[in-house]
């Protein structure tokens, strides 16, 4: 029972860590699309959601996502090729062993690309536009 609820902290203390860190970066997405519609603004621990094909905005905990809201993100592997001659063009270093660098303007860009640059998709707080649309066509 004690290692249980010990358990039961510690993957508490990790979801506050991961969720702290998803606050950080997570108003960078406003414009992106979720799985319930366009994210429109983010404020502290709420997500403002516009309906798909409607004028409505709902509030949302950020506790919600990744579980019942889903932001819908692409890899950065998952840009055609005139987005990667784009991204060339505004400012990217592949460099090792830091990998990628960027300009403010390249991580803008990609930002306007909807691309997880914070590993949002690994962590299970967005999908995989890619993945959601090839299973809906």
């Amino acid at each position: 029972m004690y290692l249980n609820l010990k358990a039961k902290a510690k993957k508490n203390d990790v979801l506050f860590i991961v969720m702290r860190r998803l606050n950080k970066c997570l108003h960078l997405y406003i414009g992106c699309q979720t799985n319930i519609g366009q994210l429109v603004g983010v404020k502290k621990d709420c997500l403002f959601i516009q309906a798909n094909d409607t004028q409505v905005i709902s509030e949302y905990q950020t506790q919600l996502l990744g579980n019942n809201i889903f932001l819908y993100l692409q890899h950065l592997d998952n840009l055609t090729e005139e987005e990667s001659k784009e991204l060339i063009k505004k400012g990217i270093a592949i460099g090792r062993p830091n990998g990628y660098t960027f300009s403010n303007e390249g991580f803008l860009y990609l930002l306007s690309l909807n691309v997880d640059l914070f590993g949002i998709i690994i962590s299970g707080y967005a999908k995989n536009i890619n993945d959601v649309s090839s299973k809906s066509s």
